[in-house]
Parts: C-alpha cells; sequence; structure tokens
C-alpha cells in the first residue's frame, strides 16, 4: 500500500504515462482522449494524489520490478477512492510496456478488490473507454458487469464509455 510523499509521486508519473499511452491508443481519435481527460479534470487530479487516492477515503498500490521489488522502479498502479456510503470506484489501473506480460494487472486489480473488501466496502465501479477490450476482458473475470453509468458525461463521450461494477 502507497503512503509517502515519493509513492504518489510515482503514481503521478504512471498517470502521466497513461495519458500519453491513451494517446497512442487512440491516436484516430485524438479529441476523445482530450475531453475525457479533461472532463476528468485530470490536471487537477495529479496536483491532489494523495488527497484523492489517500486514506481514509482512498488506497493506492504500485507495483515496482527489479530485484528488490521494494526499491524497484514503478511499473503499474491503481487507485481507489470512496463514491458513496459503501461504494467505492477502481480509478487509473495501468500497467507500462516495462512491466507488461508478468500478470501485473491481475495483480493489481485484485488487491484493489480485497483491499476495498477489508476497508468494508459494499461494491466497487469504474469506468473505461469500450475500445480498451484487453481491460475489459480482465474486468469481466473479475466478476465485474456492466451498469448503467454512474457519473454524467458529454452526450459525446458516453457512447465510448463503459461503466462497470463488482459486488464485495
Amino acid at each position: 500500500m502507497a503512503t509517502s510523499a515519493a509513492d504518489y509521486e510515482a503514481f503521478g508519473t504512471l498517470c502521466r504515462e497513461y495519458l500519453a499511452w491513451a494517446r497512442e491508443r487512440y491516436a484516430d481519435m485524438p479529441w476523445l482522449v482530450e475531453a475525457v481527460f479533461g472532463h476528468q479534470a485530470f490536471d487537477t487530479e495529479l496536483n491532489q494524489l494523495a488527497q484523492t487516492y489517500g486514506p481514509p477515503a482512498g488506497r493506492l498500490l504500485i507495483a515496482r520490478a527489479g530485484e528488490d521489488a521494494l526499491g524497484g522502479d514503478p511499473v503499474g498502479a491503481g487507485a481507489i477512492r470512496g463514491l458513496t456510503d459503501g461504494v467505492c470506484e477502481m480509478k487509473r489501473l495501468f500497467v507500462s510496456a516495462r512491466g507488461r506480460g508478468l500478470g501485473l494487472g491481475r495483480a493489481l486489480a485484485e488487491g484493489l478488490i480485497a483491499q476495498a473488501r477489508a476497508d468494508g466496502f459494499k461494491a466497487m465501479r469504474l469506468d473505461t473507454a469500450r475500445r480498451l477490450t484487453e481491460a475489459i476482458s480482465l474486468y469481466e473475470t473479475l466478476g465485474f458487469r456492466p451498469i448503467p453509468a454512474y457519473r454524467h458525461y458529454p452526450d459525446d463521450l458516453a457512447p465510448h464509455l463503459l461503466f462497470m461494477e463488482i459486488a464485495l
């Protein structure tokens, strides 16, 4: 579980890497990436990572690579934050190219789900882009199912997004 300033700095670096990756993945639709991240106030989020994803309402996990995993290079991360009473949201699950193929995405997601259960949440939600089929497949194997939108997005963005939930 991440708690230090260095952990949040590493998470911020991975979040920026995620944005760059999303821009590449959606190179044919650059407006979509900019609109979604703009709607989510991504720049503001980056300036408030500890407040948004820190205890008591949030948690942050970082996967590290290298011989000493505790001091290794951050290669993946994910976070949860409380939404409403009993419901949390998984956010910013991402594994960099340096960490792909090692099962880190699944391990991070399972760790976040376990932490949410331990924290007493009854359900976990997430939103993802419909084009991120690998992520959607992972979420489905973990037990997430599609649900109606739980947050508002503008009409031009909504068709490109999928909302999911798992009972904890």
